[in-house]
This record gives C-alpha cells, sequence and structure tokens, in this order.
C-alpha cells in the first residue's frame, strides 16, 4: 500500500524558477507530508499540508541568530551539512539522489490542513491514527528553527509574496 497522495506538487522547473529568483526573497510555499500512520491504520493515506510565509537563498552563517550565538559562546562555528551537498548554493541540496528546498521561516503563523484518505479532518481526529510519539509531535511546542529542508517532490507551490502584493494592488 503507498501511503502517499497523488495530489500534484510542482515541477522542479517550476521550484527553480520560484525559488531561485533572488537571495532572500519572501515567499507564500506550500509543501505537503505524508505521515506513516499506526501500524493498526496501515492502509490509511495521511497527508499535512503546511502554507506559510518563507525565505529562500539565504546564507545560514549570516543570520543575526547564528552569529550572536557564536559570539556568545552558544553555538560553535558554522559548519558543511550535516547531510547531502549543495548543488545550487544556497538553495538546493541533493540526498539519496532526492533534491531539498533550503528555507527560513519568517514570524507568519503557518496554516496546517489536515487529510485522512483525501478528506479534510480536525487536527485531533488526525492524531488518532499517527502512533503515539508522532502524535506527540503534532500537539508539543516547537522551537522555530533557523532553517529547514523541504523535499522538492512534496512542494505544492510557490508564489512570490512582493509580486503577489503588486497584483492585488493594482487587480
Amino acid at each position: 500500500m503507498n501511503n502517499t497522495t497523488n495530489i500534484q506538487s510542482l515541477t522542479a522547473n517550476e521550484i527553480l524558477s520560484n525559488f531561485f529568483k533572488g537571495k532572500g526573497q519572501f515567499m507564500r510555499a506550500a509543501w505537503k507530508s505524508n505521515p506513516k500512520p499506526a501500524a493498526s491504520f496501515k492502509d490509511v493515506v495521511l497527508e499535512k499540508r503546511t502554507t506559510t510565509i518563507v525565505r529562500s537563498g539565504l546564507e545560514f552563517q549570516n543570520l543575526s541568530s547564528v552569529k550572536a550565538g557564536i559570539e556568545a559562546n552558544e553555538r560553535g562555528e558554522v559548519q558543511e551539512l550535516p547531510w547531502g551537498s549543495w548543488v545550487f548554493y544556497p538553495y538546493l541540496i541533493k540526498h539519496n539522489e532526492s533534491y531539498y528546498c533550503r528555507l527560513y521561516p519568517t514570524d507568519s503563523i503557518p496554516t496546517v490542513r489536515y487529510f485522512v484518505n483525501g478528506d479534510e479532518t480536525p487536527k485531533d481526529t488526525f492524531a488518532t491514527y499517527l502512533t503515539p510519539s508522532e502524535a506527540k509531535k503534532l500537539t508539543g511546542e516547537k522551537e522555530k528553527p533557523e532553517c529547514f529542508t523541504i523535499k522538492m517532490e512534496n512542494v505544492l507551490s510557490t508564489e512570490e509574496v512582493f509580486e503577489k502584493c503588486l497584483i492585488d494592488m493594482f487587480s
């Protein structure tokens, strides 16, 4: 049983043209993940879709939080990637024949939608299909990461925020 959905992701060319427009650009991005259900729900297809404002093309070592952490001896110097290798620095990483976009969170609050076998469902119901440890991750407080990666095949849409604002203003 395949536990992924058939929702159409962007093509590699669409992703590349949107992510690589400029360093530090703000964009609205949407992506999906297909968490593995608990063993008793092995034939259930779960999907979590997230939409938020992110930035791309930043250099990790130039983040003010990273510089401050190094200066305060709260972290070590910036190292090489812990996995994968850069294909197009600082945007795209390749690992085990898959490609990942490196993104940076903003203060935007993400919109998250949950689906069970293609039907939208409340977060609490969705959590009942997960293992206890995975369900706990849904409800626990998470510290905002300095950066994160999304597998390119899971990117559903991207849209340059500034461009959209101009279109909305003059439409």
